[in-house]
């Protein structure tokens, strides 16, 4: 017999008191900003993670108290985590707050929750299967991938009641299985995924979104290797891959065009640098040329647009989250458990 799936347990219980909570927001931050609904929950909160590695995806079991869980654009920046969650509550229901309206998921429904996007959501005491998904496994299977934040496929639909007997027995069959096989089974599981987002697909409509997907990987990656370079720009970039400007505008319509995409990135990038310790002595100015800014105020205006901030403040709080983080206690890691999904999550 080969080597089983790697299995990652986190429990609150045996804490004390405010410490649990403590405890549980720092390790769901590599995710999410968690807060209490109200200060009386701390003594009687509890949380815990149950989960299993399987090839290119993992699926954790998360039951929880009561809590409020914010996403916002610095922290989407700032991990560059691209992936999406599948949510299967099996107790409890989530209370979604978006532009477009509030969205309520009940136990039972399969939910899509896009990393790469904001969120703002309330879960009630709650029991939860979560898949996460890296975006390049499933994106090119499923119809309008960057449309998928918060859809909610109810529990009464087929290939929903599919799914969820698929993803309860996934985790009763994952202590027994080996890595081997737990990669056999990624291919099937997301098939049965993108069946369920997508309700009737249509292979043509499928194989033409793979297409795009893959062109629009590989003009990502280029524009990520070259994000320092000034000369970095739409026409650069249509001229190099042989596109029209128009059809690279469509590629990249979700971002609102190309050079959208390409300030952001830049934006994001300026970030990562402005709350690395290392680069605490850097100037702003120069972060600013080096991620192809042409003068200080213009990159302070663009930055304070995208993330409603100044770069200064940017660092200074970088500089209190490099404190806290070195002022931690290690902690006895058997007190509760684990926290190696914490680094799955990371590197999916």
């Amino acid at each position: 017999m080969g080597e089983l799936l790697p299995h990652s347990y986190f429990s609150t219980d045996r804490l004390e008191g405010a410490e649990k909570f403590q405890v549980w927001r720092d390790s769901v931050s590599v995710l999410y900003q968690a807060d209490l609904t109200s200060p009386d929950q701390e003594n009687g909160f509890h949380a815990l993670t149950d989960g299993y590695l399987f090839g290119g995806l993992s699926q954790i079991r998360c039951k929880a108290s009561r809590q409020h869980f914010k996403r916002d654009r610095m922290r989407i920046d700032r991990d560059g985590i691209d992936h999406y969650m599948i949510q299967l509550f099996t107790r409890g229901r989530c209370h979604a707050r978006t532009p477009q309206g509030d969205v309520i998921m009940e136990a039972g429904d399969i939910c899509v929750f896009d990393n790469a996007q904001t969120l703002d959501t309330t879960n009630e005491d709650f029991d939860l299967l979560a898949l996460f998904v890296p975006r390049s496994l499933l994106a090119p299977h499923i119809k309008d991938p960057d449309h998928r934040h918060y859809q909610c496929v109810r529990g009464d639909d087929p290939f929903a009641r599919l799914l969820r007997t698929h993803m309860l027995e996934l985790q009763k069959q994952a202590p027994r299985l080996t890595t081997e096989q737990g990669g056999l089974i990624v291919s099937p599981t997301m098939n049965l995924v993108a069946a369920t987002l997508n309700g009737n697909p249509h292979e043509n409509e499928g194989g033409e979104q793979a297409i795009r997907m893959a062109i629009v990987t590989t003009l990502k990656r280029y524009i990520e290797e070259n994000i320092e370079d000034p000369a970095l720009s739409p026409e650069s970039v249509a001229e190099i891959f042989g596109v029209s400007r128009s059809r690279l505008y469509k590629l990249f319509q979700y971002y609102d065009g190309v050079a959208s995409y390409i300030r952001d990135r830049r934006l994001a990038h300026a970030l990562t640098l402005l709350t690395d310790p290392a680069q605490q002595q850097r100037k702003i100015i120069d972060i600013a040329l080096s991620v192809g800014f042409s003068g200080e105020s213009s990159f302070i205006r663009a930055f304070r647009r995208r993330y409603g901030f100044t770069p200064s403040e940017a660092r200074q709080a970088g500089v209190l989250h490099a404190a806290r983080e070195g002022a931690a206690p290690a902690g006895e890691p058997d007190i509760f458990g684990d926290r190696e999904w914490e680094g799955w999550i990371r590197t999916l």
